[in-house]
């Protein structure tokens, strides 16, 4: 038996397997690393399938070669381990590489720019292999990455102009809210790429809203935010909720596009000293795009205001009628 499964005997990982059984063109073993009775089928002159078995079920093993002439039970399979005392010995990135990393967690996850000077945090990141570094990252510190973040913003502003450049129809949204007695005003801008037809979007503001949130207020601070993207011209459409300084804002300050389109052909004369006269105030008017509101804000106001005011009213009326039928009683 043993001439006829010389393949198997003198294979280096046969100490992994128990031969079972010996057949005309092939044998039969018992995988030694697998929970129960798996048995495996594989030619005589070849070891391919074990080799697959190993390969698909023990990927993660560290498998030791028997020792010549040896056909005893196998040492027992090293378990990979995950080590923290000292930077992987394996793929290493660049510094730049790792600062990217950080500044994403920082701003997706809204954490505080203090924390890269955390202690335990940078102990964290000193386990991250970096290349030509025995002691694993180190981060800059906290003013060193303000700059960082700042040059990773101008770049990222850049590229999406670039983008905006070459659209010619973008759609944005506009939001205002309050936290911890702070205003905000954030916009952003959806799109559909040209080339792979799928959409897109970006967040191009959020800043502080300072002052009261009146409605000229508020159309000053969307004209200026879509003017530095070099958006206007290109928005079919701003969506806000139902406040009513935002309806407000776009029924004073939208563009009248019928106007515009009668007026087309027609040469308007226009005295100058009344040009001068109301330089100051033509300089107070805003151009906005055409608005829309938001679907989903004014379905939750019908559900949760008009219905409480209809079943309100319809009980009011139904006590009246109540009332009337008593008197003419």
């Amino acid at each position: 038996m043993a001439g006829q499964s010389f393949t198997f005997l003198r294979w280096k990982y046969s100490n992994y397997f128990e031969l079972v059984e010996e057949r005309e063109k092939g044998i039969v073993v018992k995988c030694r690393l697998c929970v129960g009775e798996k048995l495996l089928s594989t030619a005589k002159n070849t070891t391919s399938n074990l080799k697959k078995h190993l390969h698909a079920k023990h990927s993660t093993t560290e498998m030791d070669e028997k020792e010549p002439n040896d056909t005893c039970t196998p040492p027992q399979a090293k378990q990979q381990k995950l080590d923290f005392s000292s930077p992987s010995p394996g793929k290493t990135i660049s510094s730049t590489e790792l600062n990217k990393l950080v500044a994403a967690f920082i701003v997706e996850e809204m954490q505080p720019l203090s924390t890269v000077e955390a202690p335990t945090f940078r102990n964290i990141i000193s386990k991250i292999s970096v290349t030509g570094k025995r002691t694993g990252g180190v981060l800059p510190d906290r003013k060193t990455f303000t700059n960082f973040l700042d040059n990773a913003y101008m770049e990222m502003e850049t590229d999406l102009k670039k983008t905006f450049a070459d659209l010619e129809y973008v759609s944005t949204t506009a939001d205002l809210w309050t936290a911890q007695n702070k205003s905000f005003l954030g916009i952003t801008v959806h799109w559909i790429d040209p080339a792979s037809l799928h959409r897109q979007k970006a967040a191009i503001a959020c800043r502080r809203f300072r002052g009261r949130h009146t409605y000229d207020a508020i159309a000053a601070e969307i004209e200026q935010i879509h003017s530095s993207f070099a958006l206007c011209g290109k928005i079919t459409a701003t969506v806000t909720d139902n406040g009513a300084n935002f309806v407000k804002a776009f029924r004073m300050f939208q563009a009248d596009d019928d106007e515009a389109e009668n007026n087309e052909d027609e040469v308007i004369f226009t005295a100058l000293h009344e040009v001068l006269r109301d330089d100051s105030e033509t300089s107070e008017r805003y151009i906005l795009p055409p608005h829309h509101r938001c679907a989903s804000h004014t379905l939750t106001l019908i559900c949760t205001n008009d219905v409480v005011t209809f079943l309100t009213a319809e009980a009011l009326c139904a006590l009246c009628e109540h009332d009337v039928t008593v008197v003419l009683d």
